[in-house]
């Protein structure tokens, strides 16, 4: 059965353009086309094609991420402008999180209907999206924020997952091979997941929102948002155990009563 519905796919006179498989981003429009309904039925065979999602967390999101096409993410570095300025995205200006690592959650309000921002419920949210590892807060942007609450709003109002938001040094590069300066070091971006919806339906509407980086990692079934500048990855295989080289013991070393006995 399956193997005739790829066969009328394949002669249906319709070509299958490449931008139905994953069209690109629109410089300066701010959002993704919709694709075509021959598009969503292969992107459904797609997901449906992947390996059983495991549960992820802080550690898989960040091997994931340096596991990803380096082209395909942004750093930062000394030249990177300040943070981008607030951008109310049509959320209802409320944001329910819950931290993966330790299951804290939290409610602010970061938001009144005037359009004014509560820098005290912005501030809870900077010690919110702290470093897991040294527990060390940044500023984070309230754009990215504003994308969390319309992205929350979208699926439900009934919270968001928090894998990873800002890490400091120390946890970027605390596994060799680390990417070095990813937006998550300038608390420009969160790994998310949302109790019910699958990671494809997140990134399809990050996507279609056109705000940010959007990167989509199915088989650990998170996705990655910032509020750089936008593009597009996925990574559908699991990374490679990162190989630590231990330092070899030199041959003939010991104690000196062993170096003694082979003197003698």
């Amino acid at each position: 059965m399956k193997n005739a519905f790829f066969l009328c796919l394949l002669f249906t006179p319709c070509a299958i353009s490449s931008a139905q498989w994953g069209p690109p981003l629109k410089a300066g429009v701010g959002k993704i086309a919709e694709p075509s309904f021959t598009g969503k039925i292969f992107s459904d065979i797609e997901t449906s094609l992947l390996p059983a999602r495991q549960e992820a967390n802080e550690d898989d999101a960040r091997d994931f991420e340096d596991a990803g096409d380096p082209d395909a993410d942004i750093f930062a570095g000394s030249s990177m402008p300040g943070p981008p300025p607030p951008l109310n995205l049509g959320g209802n200006g409320r944001l329910t999180l819950t931290r993966q690592d330790t299951g804290e959650s939290i409610k602010v309000a970061y938001r009144d209907k005037n359009g004014d921002y509560d820098q005290a419920e912005v501030n809870r949210l900077n010690r919110f999206m702290r470093c897991s590892l040294t527990g060390r807060k940044t500023v984070v942007p309230v754009k990215l924020v504003e994308l969390l609450d319309a992205v929350e709003d979208k699926f439900g109002k009934k919270g968001l997952i928090l894998l990873s938001g800002y890490r400091t040094p120390e946890l970027n590069g605390r596994t060799p091979g680390a990417a070095g300066n990813s937006l998550h070091m300038l608390g420009w971006a969160a790994d998310i997941r949302i109790p019910g919806y699958s990671s494809a339906t997140v990134k399809k509407y990050g996507l279609k929102r056109g705000i940010g980086g959007v990167g989509y990692y199915p088989s650990k079934g998170f996705t990655h948002l910032d509020v750089g500048k936008p593009r597009y990855w996925v990574v559908k295989n699991q990374p490679r155990k990162r190989y630590v080289r231990r330092a070899r013991r030199v041959s003939g070393a010991g104690t000196g009563a062993q170096a003694r006995a082979k003197r003698q």
